[in-house]
Formats: C-alpha cells, structure tokens, sequence
C-alpha cells in the first residue's frame, strides 16, 4: 500500500511540474500597476468655544489611548518690538521653563512623571504650546499645560541659562553654511527691513538687551484667549472635554483691548535675477538656494501649485532631484517648496553641491526652472498629482502629525474644507493647470540665487558673481562679537 501511495504521489508531482513548465512565467520587468485610488475623507474637528473667548478645534480619534494638545497663539514674530527681534520666540520658549512658581527642573520632573510632554516655541506665524498624554492622565497633565499656558514666571534666573542656550545657538549658525544660507535666503527674499528678512530666532544685538520684562510685556500683550486657538486630537469625548476645558483654562482672560495687528507686507518684488554670497573657507561643498517671490494675492496650498513642485523637486523622483543627484552626481539631493504665510508666499529650491561643480549645478538648476515651465507629459501629470493627492493621508497618520495639521490651517486662518477639497482638486489638475502653476511661481529671470561656500576657489563660472551682494556672519546676525564680550563678562 505504501508502495502504490508513493508511486501516486510521483506521479502527481510529476504533472504538476509538467504544467508548471508549460505555463508563461510570471511578468517581473515591470512594477505591477497600482490600483485606483482609494477615498480618503477628511475628519473635520468640532468647533466650540469656552466662556472665555477660546476657540476650541475638537477631532475624536480613538486608534490609540492617547490626546495631543495644540495652542496655536497669534503671537508669532511678526508681533516682534522693532527693536528686539526674538522676543516672541524667546517668550514662547520660556513657557515651560518655570511656571506658577515652579522651577523649570520641578515642572519637567513633574510632566515626566506622568509620561507626557509639554514643548512651546514660535513659527513665522504664531506662538505654540503643545501637550502629548495618555487619555487616562489627561487632567493631571492638563493642570501643568494650562499653568505654563496661563502662568508662566520669566524668572531671571532661568532666562540666563536660557539666554546662554540661545546665544550657543547662535554661534552655531555664525558657523554652519546650512544656517548661514537660510539667513542669506530670508533677506534675499523678503528684504533687510522686513522681519521675515532677519533671523527668526532673534539677533545677538537684541538677545542682550532683552530682559524677563521685555518677555511680560510681550506676553502680557499678546497671550490671550481671544488670540488663541486651542486644538484637541485624540481618545476624549467632546462633553468631558469641555467640561476639563472650562475647569483649567476657563480663568484665563485677556488684559484689556487686543493690540493693534502689524502690517502684512509681502515679499518686495524683483526685477531681475541677484546672486548672494558668503565666503566660507575651504568649505567642500557649497550650499545653494534660489528664491521667487509670489506675486501679491498668491493664496497658499493651491492643488495646481502643489502638483507643479511635486514634478520640479517635492518628491525624490522629482525632476530636479533626478537631475542634480542621479543623473550628475553633484548632489546628494535636491528639492523645492511653496513655502507660504500670512505675509506672502516663495518658491524656494535648496541643494548642497560639491564646491567643485558648483557653477554647472546652478546651470542645472535653471535648466529645470525653464523646463517646468513648458508643458510636461500627461505620464509626468499624472504621476504628479497622485503622489501629491497620497501625501495628504499620510499627513493625518498620528494624533500629534493631525494637530499640527490643523494648527497650520489655524494660524494662517484658512478655510478647514480646503483640505478635503485639496484632495479632490489635485487628482483634476491636467498638463494645461501645472503649466499654468508654473508660469505663475516659477520666473527664473526674478530670482535671488544664494551660494554660501568657498566662492573664492570655486566660483568660475557662476554667473554674475562679480556683481554679488556679499553678506558677513555680522550682516546676518549683528552684535554677534558685542554679545559674546557682554555674556562672556557675565559669566
């Protein structure tokens, strides 16, 4: 019997493999196809607000048992003194060191206590504070956000360590080409007098002669309820949430009248294409970037706009990219961005290059910048706009990633429902919209060029560099020695 099942078993094995010859082998020259689209529908939050003023954005999620916490506050740096660029940033930060008569050691040892994580600091924008907890300890770590929301202490002695930390870092950028060029670019595209034109962070000049009062004033000024708006994302139920709300942030109230809102000044156009530099010795590489002011009214994350930069440099297959790291090698990657805010919108790209190639990358760059301006092909549109459809779920893949979503629509008041719209309008953009896109952003001819590296060995070439605009460490961040001399002296 044993014998007889063997032999049938071979026998059964062999037609099996005889069929298997004959059949064709599987097609594996080409990536199979993708599927249709699946829909992706945007959760939008409930909106209420407390007795206060506080306008509360409210997204249920309960994937996991946890809450984020967002305070986006219109106190951004365009609320900056003249005087002291960096005194939003620098209230925003002290936030959570010191509260309600807490030291900032104690008031860590007690949010770590409870597993969670409080951080604040500012964007162009606005002011943030957030908080990221288990659900089940939501109102313990809620007591502790509200009070560094509502009561912070700007006490002397931890804005000097601050200020130390701040001052580092400022050395830091006096020292990296990276950060040297997002200075360079910031003037070049906004302009010396605007506050987009100087270091977000502050200078060094107003960094010593900021004081805890300069700090109160400010947040005195600009810290209220009317000028907030409070995200919540995550496993809590609208009616216990507000009920918490009220219980811990329903005390806070504004001081008198708001403060007059600043002037929006968009980026000054230009005529003409200009090359900034700054000299870095012996650097390896040279750090590019190339900016184009919008043209005024420009509104911001528009589908036709985002479809064109996903083609010239947003995504890894992009053309720029391609071209810089792929096809010549000058580049370990390249890429662009609609950067847009309150003020006004610029097309950016930003590459760092080996100094050697700097001039034939540039001449590669512009190349791409006059390409995207002709009509791509209908496979290129395609690909395009499914990949920046696609990216927008994924920008909704955590409770924390979806509340910084949100914060971003808040604090550049946009309409909510542009998000959902934005991923039915992309799929709809044909060859004829992103061209258009292109023609609107993309002017080669009107832009600022900023190369930051040894342009003394490695500059032949680069058009216009005896015409350059060349910028200092002490153009970029003043008072950068004066500081060092009064800190060191403090010390």
């Amino acid at each position: 019997m044993k014998t007889w099942n063997h032999a049938l078993a071979f026998m059964v094995c062999c037609s099996l493999a005889t069929a298997d010859a004959s059949a064709a082998p599987p097609e594996r020259s080409k990536p199979p196809v993708p599927g249709p689209l699946k829909p992706f529908t945007i959760r939008q939050p409930t909106v209420f607000t407390l007795k206060n003023g506080l306008t509360v954005w409210h997204v249920a999620r309960k994937r996991a048992p946890l809450v984020d916490v967002l305070a986006v506050i219109d106190a951004g740096p365009l609320h900056d003194p003249p005087d002291r660029p960096g005194v939003a940033k620098w209230t925003a930060d002290l936030l959570t060191e010191g509260s309600g008569g807490m030291r900032a050691v104690e008031f860590s040892d007690a949010v770590q206590s409870l597993g969670a994580e409080i951080s604040s600091t500012s964007e162009i924008d606005h002011a943030w504070i957030s908080l990221h907890v288990t659900s089940a300890r939501l109102p313990a770590a809620l007591k502790l956000y509200a009070q560094a929301l509502m009561k912070p202490d700007f006490a002397e002695a931890e804005w000097g360590r601050i200020r130390g930390q701040l001052f580092g870092e400022m050395m830091y950028q006096s020292q990296e080409p990276q950060e040297l060029a997002q200075l360079v670019a910031q003037r070049a595209n906004w302009g010396s007098e605007h506050r987009l034109g100087t270091a977000l962070g502050g200078t060094p000049r107003a960094l010593v002669k900021t004081t805890p009062v300069d700090l109160k004033a400010f947040y005195v000024a600009r810290y209220r309820p009317d000028a907030t708006t409070l995200i919540v994302v995550g496993d809590v139920e609208q009616g216990p949430l507000k009920k918490l709300l009220e219980a811990e942030l329903g005390g806070w109230s504004a001081s008198g009248p708001p403060p007059a809102a600043p002037a929006l000044r968009g980026p000054p156009p230009r005529t003409s294409r200009a090359l900034y530099t700054v000299q870095v010795p012996d650097a390896p590489q040279t750090v590019l970037r190339v900016g184009i002011p919008a043209p005024a009214g420009t509104l911001p994350f528009t589908p036709d706009a985002e479809v064109m930069n996903t083609l010239l440099g947003a995504s890894f297959t992009s053309r720029l990219n391609t071209s810089l790291r792929e096809t010549h090698g000058y580049s370990y990657g390249a890429h662009s961005r609609v950067a847009a805010s309150r003020s006004g919108t610029v097309f950016s790209v930003m590459t760092s290059v080996n100094a050697p190639v700097t001039a034939p990358a540039l001449a590669e760059i512009f190349l791409e910048l006059e390409r995207i301006r002709t009509p791509a092909t209908d496979e290129e549109t395609v690909r395009a706009r499914n990949v920046a459809a696609l990216t927008v779920p994924s920008a909704f893949d955590s409770g924390r990633a979806t509340a910084n979503q949100w914060a971003l629509f808040a604090a550049q008041r946009l309409d909510r429902a542009r998000l959902q719209q934005f991923v039915d309008q992309a799929q709809r953009v044909d060859v004829k919209a992103l061209q258009g896109a292109a023609l609107r952003l993309v002017r080669p001819n009107e832009a600022a060029v900023i190369a930051v590296g040894d342009l003394a060995q490695h500059g032949k070439g680069v058009p216009g560099l005896e015409r350059a605009i060349a910028l200092t460490v002490e153009d970029l961040l003043p008072g950068l020695a004066e500081a060092g001399a009064a800190m060191g002296g403090e010390g």
